[in-house]
């Protein structure tokens, strides 16, 4: 296994600080402090036979099982990172309900032929007591293709799962999150709550969000902030950007607009190409100019630059090294995405749609269009189930070795370069591809690449 294939959430002996956005007030308008946050720091004792003596909530996050008999240990540099239990769930995404209060441009719906629904209160209740059995599992998020507090029941839902004693987070465009929905969240113990702007200006925000108000999504998040002050229960919140041409200028205000709201993180993600139109809006280059082919392989040099200040001076040779070398890090910290491999399985993520099936990841949740290739390639994704809670327990489809084999699979990423390549039929669906993979093949995957990635 190569470094770079290994598992994404390490555990590291060290605290971490993490990038919060920008700290430009607002003139006449209350704003509210971002605190920055660390990433715990534990200490393992040894024992006279050189075995580590692990804390019960750490082996939890390695997800240590009854018979587990190793871990897998990477060097990085001078440093050694032990990574959690492929097999071990760590993060469940739910989807209440495929629906939604809005017609968003950029939306699947807009392409989408598939049936809409809602996950019955049966299933969901039935959906928490297996969760039970999943030692390892520590966060709960409320997303997936639909608005999770359109569903009637969301208030009951996140309450469910938080007594369980878990991290629950939900992704909204805020437009429901009057007082009572901020009350409930409140009282029912949610952790974090990821609002969806894709502008932050009035005009662009409502020209991209069919039906929502800017303001009023705005105000509810400070809303939820003045409640938050009050309580000895916080909601943290992180805003979710989805980039393209008519809004990259937005970019450089996002730290105004995560002050504005008391948002402590940023998450940036390229659209989603669910039709021809889309591709023309894309910020990242989806065809074959992507897959580098030169005399010289610099996608294999490694860069290791220091802290350098970004002026006018330095912006354009800034701007060229990025361009041209993508292997850069910066004090041994690296700049940029990974591809050719997967978040979901090395975070150890599932999916429960809400009809009960429990998929691999977002991009296999649900069957649909993409197009990529300047938009000359339509890609037919089809999506993956497993099996259903309301046959199989979840730990029973999770154990399974057909699910077992895909994530080892996944996890090595050996699948044949679709979105740069682009250049045969098979890279027109999921079914197969040139390397001999059957389906689901994943070398087409956006998310897998990089260009795509969900809070």
């Amino acid at each position: 296994m190569k470094d770079s294939k290994q598992e994404k959430e390490k555990i590291t002996l060290r605290p971490t600080t993490e990038f919060t956005g920008g700290c430009h007030g607002f003139l006449a308008m209350e704003t509210f402090a971002i605190p920055l946050e660390q990433s715990p720091e534990y200490t393992v004792k040894v024992n006279s036979l050189n075995q580590l003596q692990i804390p019960d909530d750490l082996a939890k996050k390695l997800g240590l099982e009854e018979g587990l008999s190793s871990l897998r240990v990477v060097q990085n540099g001078n440093r050694l990172e032990i990574c959690p239990n492929l097999h071990s769930l760590a993060k469940l995404y739910i989807e209440p309900t495929s629906r939604c209060n809005l017609r968003c441009e950029t939306c699947i719906r807009e392409t989408w032929n598939e049936p809409l629904g809602s996950m019955d209160k049966q299933t969901f209740d039935s959906l928490v007591e297996q969760m039970k059995e999943m030692k390892s599992l520590h966060t709960v998020m409320f997303g997936g293709f639909g608005e999770p507090t359109f569903h009637k029941d969301i208030l009951y839902m996140v309450g469910k799962v938080k007594a369980l004693g878990l991290n629950v987070e939900i992704t909204t465009n805020g437009t429901l999150l009057n007082q009572t929905m901020a009350k409930g969240l409140l009282e029912k113990g949610l952790d974090m709550l990821w609002v969806s702007f894709d502008s932050c200006s009035a005009d662009m925000y409502e020209d991209i969000r069919d039906g929502a108000n800017f303001n009023n999504v705005v105000n509810n998040i400070r809303e939820l902030q003045l409640l938050n002050r009050y309580s000895s229960h916080k909601i943290k919140v992180g805003i979710a950007f989805v980039v393209m041409k008519k809004n990259i200028a937005d970019l450089k205000n996002l730290g105004q607009l995560a002050n504005k709201v008391g948002a402590q993180k940023i998450s940036v993600s390229n659209l989603i190409p669910y039709s021809e139109d889309m591709i023309d809006e894309m910020v990242c280059d989806l065809g074959v100019s992507n897959f580098q082919l030169s005399c010289y392989p610099s996608s294999l040099l490694a860069i290791d630059i220091p802290l350098i200040d970004k002026t006018e001076l330095t912006k354009q040779a800034l701007f060229d090294l990025f361009k041209d070398y993508p292997n850069i890090s910066m004090m041994k910290n690296k700049v940029g995405a990974d591809t050719n491999s997967c978040k979901f399985i090395q975070e150890r993520c599932a999916f429960i749609r809400w009809d009960g099936v429990v998929c691999p990841c977002m991009g296999l949740l649900h069957s649909y269009k993409t197009y990529f290739n300047l938009g000359k390639l339509e890609r037919e994704v089809t999506y993956y189930g497993l099996g259903n809670i309301k046959e199989q327990t979840l730990k029973e489809i999770w154990d399974s070795q057909e699910y077992h084999n895909f994530r080892e699979k996944v996890n090595k990423f050996e699948f044949s370069p679709c979105l740069s390549c682009a250049s045969c039929d098979l890279a027109k669906s999921n079914q197969e591809d040139c390397f001999g993979n059957t389906f689901p093949t994943c070398g087409g995957c956006l998310w897998g690449q990089g260009v795509i990635q969900c809070p």
